[in-house]
């Protein structure tokens, strides 16, 4: 189709059965630099519409089609229906005839005798907004292309009520609804439960000039959860206030980023764990040399100086102080090796090794603490309850680094469905923790702990001060334990 321009030669279809009148009006189109292209039958007018003029000029009285039905033929032929249509009559010139004429598809209607100013005038306004027209045309086909082309999945929806109008290829593959499914969806039915009245809030809130963009999950036709990121921006389509919507799947991504997360948490676990391995060490080798060391060469001095010794009693005396010596070598000893591992979780059980534990930790760091114990360990085997004592251990570990608490509360309940472990200290709270809770090796290694046992641990700083750890695990069956210390 010829697309006319002010310095191009537009092309006019003028049908009139009469000669004479024929002639004029091409005479006065052409001298203002139109080409015109004659038609004196409806018929005649048909057949040279498919050449795509830029605009037809129609006489209502023609010989064969009525004028009127003319335009109507061209106005639902593809190839002329944006094409304007000017209808010219001297007989038909009632308002109602007009009337007629603008309804039946006419773009303007002119009564003969017509100055060649006014027609001139009205043919090049027709042909300014055909201009307008395709120029029109071609954004939208190109922007339905873009559209249908996105590789992300895309869909325009009402802002009313949510009503999914049309979506693109990939959003039908990604969601895998048929497109006539999606029409008689809203953005509702996309959205998990949970999300639905967030989502409603965030497009409320959002500024209707600018575009938004948000993570949201939402479900496909199989049932699946996906984590997505929607941006929408404004649209006006049809005279409705609309949005486009574009959609891109992040489920990898996250399931990435949280494996690489995992990763990087392991890692400093390890170091740190390697860490304490080496300052444990260091320790203990400290110890043996000044405490269990230096008791031993007091032994080894004792022994020695006992051969001189020529006195029954003095040799009596001087055993007796070896034996304190030995006694106080092998009470340091096994305190050494409690710190490695507490043989009373062995042979006493949980419930004393934990008391033990905590009236250690209260006599070194001059905290009190007050031990509610009222649970049933019976379905955790040995490794659980290992970690048990490890989370309590390292609660109490940041209580005395980072706290400066004065008392801690540990209470151990037992439910119908779940063991319960809370403790809470009265000191600063999160502040002491640098970077936070969730950033704290410790803390992340007791969040390991408590996966290991299927259970979840949350870590609150309360209204009126200090921090709460809660630890929430299901209940074993005895079962269970038997099974897991038997591999």
């Amino acid at each position: 189709m010829t697309e006319p321009a002010e310095n191009w030669e537009s092309t006019i279809l003028y049908a009139d059965d009469t000669e004479a009148q024929r002639y004029a009006v091409s005479r006065v189109l052409r001298k203002a630099g139109f080409r015109v292209l004659e038609a004196h039958t409806g018929r005649q007018a048909l057949e040279m519409g498919a050449s795509s003029p830029d605009l037809v000029i129609l006489d209502v009285n023609l010989p064969d089609i009525s004028g009127l039905e003319v335009c109507r033929r061209m106005k639902t032929e593809q190839a002329t229906a944006r094409t304007p249509i000017l209808q010219v009559s001297a007989t038909s010139v009632s308002t109602e005839a007009r009337v007629a004429g603008l309804e039946g598809g006419a773009d303007a209607y002119l009564t003969q005798p017509i100055e060649p100013q006014e027609l001139i005038a009205t043919v090049r306004a027709l042909l300014r907004v055909r201009i307008a027209d395709e120029q029109l045309w071609k954004s939208q086909l190109q922007y339905r292309a873009f559209f249908e082309a996105n590789p992300l999945p895309c869909c325009v929806f009402d802002t009313a009520d949510l009503t999914i109008l049309t979506v693109n290829a990939a959003a039908i593959q990604h969601y895998e609804y048929t497109r006539e499914e999606f029409t008689a969806m809203t953005l509702r039915d996309l959205l998990v439960p949970g999300e639905q009245a967030a989502f409603l809030k965030a497009l409320s809130e959002a500024n209707s000039s600018k575009s938004s963009l948000r993570t949201w999950k939402h479900t496909t036709k199989d049932g699946r959860t996906i984590d997505v990121e929607m941006i929408w921006a404004p649209l006006e389509l049809n005279g409705k206030n609309v949005r486009l919507a574009i959609v891109q799947d992040i489920t990898e991504k996250l399931a990435l980023q949280a494996a690489q997360h995992q990763e990087e948490v392991r890692r400093l676990l390890l170091e740190r764990a390697l860490q304490v391995q080496e300052d444990e060490r260091r320790r203990i080798a400290r110890e043996l040399h000044d405490e269990a060391g230096q008791l031993m060469t007091s032994l080894l001095v004792g022994l020695r100086t006992l051969n001189d010794v020529r006195k029954l009693a003095d040799a009596k005396q001087q055993a007796k102080r070896l034996r304190e010596i030995a006694s106080n070598a092998i009470n340091e000893l096994g305190r050494l090796a409690r710190g490695l591992h507490s043989s009373v979780l062995d042979d006493l059980g949980i419930e004393t090794a934990l008391r033990r534990y905590v009236d250690e930790f209260a006599k070194t760091q001059g905290i009190r603490v007050n031990l509610e114990m009222a649970a049933q360990f019976s379905g955790f085997n040995r490794d659980e309850q290992i970690n048990l004592v490890r989370i309590v251990q390292e609660a109490l570990t940041n209580v005395a680094r980072h706290a400066h608490a004065q008392n801690v509360q540990i209470a151990f309940k037992s439910s119908p469905a779940e063991l319960e472990v809370i403790v809470r200290d009265d000191g600063r709270g999160f502040s002491s923790l640098a970077g936070g809770p969730n950033r704290h090796l410790g803390v992340e290694g007791m969040r390991q702990r408590a996966a290991s046992l299927a259970g979840t641990l949350q870590i609150t700083s309360p209204a009126d001060g200090g921090a709460e750890v809660r630890l929430q695990i299901p209940h074993r069956k005895s079962s269970d334990a038997n099974i897991s210390r038997d591999n």
